[in-house]
């Protein structure tokens, strides 16, 4: 039961150094949200969000002092990205319980402290030979021995430089240029980002290059010349020198064309002149009755 309360202490003291490094981690974000947003003037985002411009510019009573909505909004908005930075950063992070940090820092004890614990309850030489060998070796371990120095150093230092800068601009109200609203044009002037303007013209470029001697604007916006029908090619280029056709939206002249009403004839047939041109001189006669005769005969 020795061993169980030991390594109960090392677990507590454990949590209570993660919770250090907790605060420290999370302090630090805070400071620097805090620099990034007073720097760019965040708090003029309010007075682009139309839910939030009718408050901006009231002042609130907070610990003696007034502050305005956009100080007070802004604060808030740097806590709630800071908590949730350091929660998602805690949550990604491995945890090791307090016997495996100990055989990690002390070689000793490696694989003998997490066996003599799960095996505590056992009652044989073995055990109780292993047992007594481990309490003896953990005995002038102090809580201490778990504090990682390196990380509360880090910790320190940074919440320390964060925390000073935040204070020097604050006393002395040091802003940038840089707000939300100017936010957009100022990303265009970052370099190897490049906008849809850009691409066009890059597009253009590489066309007007690899079409030498052609309409551009042709080549961009206009049907293609050849079509394929069933396998076929069938070219649709209008040979040079030709009528275009006609063009839609365009309209044509009305022609209103005068026509004459043929002269009423006897519904019978008419003989045609050049019939006795082509007859054989000496048989007009004998061929005009045979036709004759055959007309009476329908």
């Amino acid at each position: 039961m020795e061993l169980e309360a030991a390594v109960n202490k090392y677990e507590s003291a454990l949590r209570t150094y993660r919770a250090i490094y907790t605060f420290l981690e999370f302090t630090t974000t805070f400071f620097t949200l805090y620099l990034l947003f007073t720097l760019f003037n965040m708090q003029d985002i309010f007075t682009i969000i139309p839910f939030f411009e009718p408050y901006t510019g009231t002042k609130y009573n907070f610990l003696g002092s007034e502050l305005l909505f956009e100080t007070l909004g802004i604060l808030l908005a740097e806590l709630g990205l800071a908590a949730i930075i350091t929660v998602v950063r805690q949550l990604r992070k491995e945890k090791k319980d307090a016997i495996k940090l100990l055989e990690e820092k002390y070689p000793t004890l490696k694989e003998r402290l997490s066996t003599a614990y799960d095996n505590r309850n056992v009652d044989n030489l073995i055990v109780k030979d292993l047992l007594g060998t481990v309490k003896l070796e953990i005995k002038p371990l102090t809580s201490s021995a778990l504090l990682d120095r390196r990380l509360l150093l880090i910790g320190i230092g940074a919440l320390f430089l964060t925390a000073s800068t935040s204070t020097y601009i604050t006393l002395t109200d040091y802003h940038t240029e840089m707000t939300p609203k100017n936010l957009p044009d100022a990303m265009e002037n970052i370099p190897f980002i490049s906008s849809n303007k850009d691409k066009d013209l890059f597009s253009l470029e590489g066309n007007e290059a690899g079409n030498k001697g052609k309409d551009t604007s042709e080549d961009l916006f206009s049907e293609p010349a050849v079509i394929v029908v069933e396998g076929t090619e069938i070219d649709l280029k209008i040979p040079p020198g030709t009528s275009p056709g006609l063009t839609i939206g365009e309209e044509g002249e009305e022609r209103k064309d005068a026509f004459g009403q043929s002269a009423a004839y006897d519904p019978e047939a008419i003989a045609s002149q050049a019939y006795y041109e082509n007859l054989p001189e000496g048989y007009q006669n004998i061929i005009q009755s045979y036709f004759e005769e055959m007309a009476e005969a329908e």
